[in-house]
């Protein structure tokens, strides 16, 4: 996926990025001797200092030499500097807030982009509502990536809502550049019984390049979660018991581990990963 919520495009400074490297230009930003949570090679290392150009990382080390004039200094010693974390799978309407609120709540605890699937505003107003929330978060520093509602109505028929969704309708949001991807296909019976619709919009995202997230919320894991998953489907936060943590990772899936206020179901599903040894 191209970053698109970077403050420019990596191909615009990396000259600028290259320079402050190697203290030919002045950093932004630096930040000075903190412990580096390095996720590239799962080790805390000490007394890192952190030079920022652009908005991006342009040195690590110890960054006397990226300081100019302007150059804001941040003092971090004796504290954990590390990547931000990003929540794979979020209904900010769940929050009864919107996303400018919702980022003033999590912003400051780590949280620096989400994957938003505003599925219960479109059920009321429809692509319209996913704008809205849309233009709500790009007044915040919260990386908001939208993934198309799929499912408006979830239950056609029993509900009373304001609007629907269809494929043409998906394979519109598709060109948005805030969208990244289809949210949960929780209409896996329609996958399983090959309608058009269902298939349509994971279609018209396969076809974008784009990431069909899933919702395959049955204990059956074998013919049905295969179609499932071959369907295009690449996630699954619907995971209760370890057995289908590990079938779905074995067939290639991303098996999302939940725990919050709505689902405590990590503790259990983390025994599928750890009893067999399954590199994180």
């Amino acid at each position: 996926m191209i970053n698109k919520f970077c403050k420019k495009p990596l191909w615009e400074c990396s000259t600028t990025l290259s320079a402050v490297a190697q203290g030919l230009a002045p950093a932004e930003t630096v930040i000075k001797g903190a412990k580096l949570v390095n996720v590239c090679t799962a080790e805390i290392q000490e007394n890192v200092d952190v030079a920022i150009a652009e908005g991006r990382i342009a040195y690590l080390g110890q960054a006397d030499h990226c300081i100019g004039e302007n150059t804001q200094v941040i003092d971090a010693k004796g504290q954990y500097i590390a990547p931000g974390f990003l929540d794979g799978h979020i209904h900010v309407e769940s929050s009864m807030m919107g996303v400018g609120e919702y980022a003033r709540a999590v912003v400051p605890h780590g949280t620096t982009g989400i994957y938003m699937d505003p599925h219960e505003i479109c059920n009321v107003l429809g692509l319209d509502g996913v704008k809205v929330m849309e233009e709500d978060a790009r007044r915040t520093p919260l990386k908001t990536m939208i993934t198309t509602p799929s499912c408006v109505p979830a239950v056609p028929g029993f509900e009373d809502t304001g609007s629907s969704i269809g494929p043409d309708d998906v394979a519109e949001t598709m060109a948005w550049p805030s969208v990244v991807g289809l949210g949960e296909m929780m209409n896996f019976p329609g996958i399983l019984g090959s309608t058009d619709h269902a298939h349509g919009e994971v279609g018209a995202t396969l076809e974008a390049g784009k990431i069909v997230t899933g919702h395959y919320s049955m204990p059956e894991t074998d013919r049905g979660l295969n179609a499932y998953v071959a369907s295009g489907v690449r996630c699954c936060h619907e995971s209760t018991r370890p057995e289908d943590v590990l079938a779905k990772m074995r067939l290639g899936m991303y098996a999302q581990l939940r725990y919050g206020s709505a689902w405590k179901d990590l503790p259990v599903l983390a025994e599928a990963v750890l009893a067999n040894d399954i590199d994180t």
